[in-house]
């Protein structure tokens, strides 16, 4: 694993999607381990730093296959609590369609499998004490982020530019334009100091 400027430490073994771990205390919380195949490489990266026995938590912060693949896996081998929006934990079971037609094609294919107890964000009691849950639908209409101490893990509600600004995924990818516009807005009147996307670098807001 690489540590971040920000104390965050960024998987290197996952695919994907960025993957990062945070260090809670005495425990660690993996955000997004991306996709299935890569899931033995970030259980052994887990292994190999000596933190696999402390995972408490899984985050994901949306359904798709580059962020959540590798969940249940991970879960397994860990025992962590695995925390998704209900709308995208719902998707994934098959109890509601996905919101367009790209998105009922993508979400078909190498669907992720979630374990048989979840956690809803912002539903279910015990979430974390340090890190807050942000809804940010747009993207996926359970799609949150996460901020811990002064850095935010936007997943896919935006992108992000090297000055740290904010932007748009492609329309295709997006369920919902005008809940995504929201989000956005919301992201950015966040008092963080670094942005954690879910694609490209870690980047530090001037």
């Amino acid at each position: 694993m690489k540590k971040l400027p920000n104390g965050v430490l960024q998987l290197e073994k996952s695919r994907g999607a960025n993957g990062y771990v945070l260090p809670l205390g005495d425990s660690y919380a993996v955000i997004d381990p991306g996709m299935k195949s890569g899931a033995g490489g970030v259980i052994a990266e887990l292994s190999d730093a000596g933190v696999a026995r402390d995972v408490s938590h899984i985050l994901l912060t949306h359904y798709d296959i580059d962020h959540a693949g590798a969940a249940l896996a991970l879960v397994e081998a860990t025992g962590a609590q695995l925390w998704i929006g209900r709308p995208d934990a719902e998707i994934l079971r098959g109890q509601r369609p996905a919101g367009t037609f790209s998105r009922r094609i993508t979400s078909s294919i190498g669907r992720p499998k979630l374990p048989a107890e979840v956690h809803f964000l912002g539903e279910s009691p015990g979430f974390l004490e340090e890190v807050t849950a942000i809804a940010t639908p747009g993207h996926t209409p359970g799609h949150h982020a996460f901020v811990w101490g002064k850095s935010v893990f936007s997943g896919d509600a935006v992108m992000v530019r090297d000055d740290g600004t904010l932007k748009q995924f492609p329309r295709l990818l997006i369920t919902d334009k005008p809940a995504a516009l929201a989000s956005t807005a919301v992201l950015e009147s966040l008092d963080v100091q670094w942005i954690c996307p879910g694609h490209g670098k870690v980047t530090a807001r001037r």
